[in-house]
């Protein structure tokens, strides 16, 4: 929201050598976020970060949260001023890098998001100059990925985060601003993530390529995306890809909630009633109060330090439980750090839907129509198969590669072969 600014010669004016040393004794014991307001998306990244600190019991000045609390804004100054105090004052400071924030800092042009971001951005370079380079106050933290060249050559030389794509990240970060506020006990949010089993081997033909290094990343807590959408018809390899899912999560010990909606479920209630059965030993406020109330679903989400898996099967199927799975449990999955979602079916919801499309990826399932790609299964399954010579090229043609239909062949023709009518 573009906001008026105040004149950088009238703030620079002010701020002579030391300037924020005599300050010291008054730092606010805070941590300022400052950024530019390029895009929703970046918006909401920033807000997100902004939560997680604040769920270590950090505090946070962030512009969107003072909104909320004082839905008029700043009544002295207005936001110019607003803007200032915290940028001259907190003891902290977190920089959101954008295209937008460092063309403020180096004065090419005046920023159209943010409020007062030309502001800060003045005052952080005087900032530098002033103290010599000496910097314990301010670092970089990303929410996306810009261009590494974007970077001012000037802020390059201290260590930058990525907090919302690094757990360990997440952690240094939480421990950065803790140090400089001299809090203590204060507890990262992040979430224990198990180690990738290489002894587990999925039954499958030709997954290994995508889908199931996407599932591994997922289960392991890697990577932006905890929302995974498998698009596929009937036959495709939805069912088997779930199935192997499922145990695969069993055996890294995550507790797995399967939402399949060919069950029918009536409401709401049966929804939630089916997470409480699964899940709810790691659900304590939820399941005390009976398993039926979102909120309760949503602040104990938050509060995992372990992953749980809820699996979205037959979507296409969910009825009026779409605006459930679309409204609660997706747009939760960017807050919950221990969510991990997997939804399978004929049609999947938007994967560029803007309440989870910083953490969805989707995967469309199509013919496994190349022979070499089902051998090694075949090898597995049926290897008496070599020994007759049985073409695999002629049986993905008849099949024309679909999954379902080419093992229901495979099957029988194995039955043939030991029964002896097969040549």
């Amino acid at each position: 929201m573009p906001r008026p600014l105040v004149s950088q010669s009238v703030l620079l004016s002010k701020l002579t050598p030391g300037f924020f040393r005599d300050w010291a004794v008054a730092l606010l014991q805070n941590v300022f976020i400052s950024y530019c307001q390029e895009s929703p998306e970046h918006t909401r990244a920033v807000r997100l970060l902004g939560e997680l600190l604040r769920r270590s019991g950090l505090p946070v000045e962030l512009d969107q949260f003072y909104l909320e609390q004082n839905p008029g804004g700043p009544d002295e100054g207005g936001w110019p001023k607003w803007c200032a105090d915290r940028a001259e004052k907190s003891a902290c400071v977190l920089v959101i890098p954008s295209a937008g924030w460092f063309a403020a800092y180096e004065g090419t042009t005046i920023a159209r998001g943010g409020y007062g971001v030309a502001t800060e951005a003045a005052l952080f370079r005087q900032y530098l100059y002033n103290e010599k380079q000496v910097n314990s106050r301010i670092r970089l933290s990303f929410v996306d990925s810009p261009s590494a060249k974007v970077v001012p050559l000037a802020l390059q030389a201290w260590h930058q985060f990525h907090p919302l794509t690094s757990s360990p990240d997440l952690d240094r970060l939480v421990a950065w601003i803790a140090g400089v506020l001299n809090l203590k006990g204060i507890q990262s949010p992040t979430v224990s993530w198990p180690e990738p089993l290489d002894s587990f081997q999925p039954d499958l033909a030709n997954r290994h390529i995508h889908e199931w290094p996407a599932i591994l990343d997922l289960l392991a807590g890697r990577g932006p995306h905890r929302i995974l959408m498998i698009k596929g018809e009937s036959g495709f390899g939805k069912s088997e890809l779930v199935h192997q899912t499922t145990k695969y999560a069993t055996d890294l010990g995550i507790p797995v909630a399967r939402l399949d909606f060919k069950a029918s479920y009536e409401n709401e209630t049966g929804l939630l009633g089916q997470i409480d059965l699964e899940l709810g030993a790691h659900l304590p406020n939820f399941t005390r109060e009976g398993g039926i109330k979102n909120h309760l679903l949503l602040k104990d989400l938050r509060a995992l330090r372990r992953p749980v898996l809820v699996i979205v099967d037959s979507y296409e199927k969910a009825g009026a439980l779409v605006d459930w799975v679309c409204s609660h449990l997706l747009p939760e999955v960017e807050k919950s750090l221990g969510l991990a979602v997997l939804v399978a079916g004929t049609s999947c919801p938007d994967a560029d839907d803007i309440r989870w499309r910083n953490v969805a990826r989707h995967l469309p399932l199509g013919p496994i129509s190349d022979a070499a790609h089902w051998e090694p299964w075949l090898e597995r399954r049926y290897p008496n198969f070599r020994d007759r010579k049985i073409d695999v090229q002629t049986l993905v043609l008849a099949t024309q590669g679909v999954p379902k239909t080419f093992a229901e062949m495979c099957r029988a023709i194995d039955g043939s072969l030991r029964s002896g009518t097969t040549s």
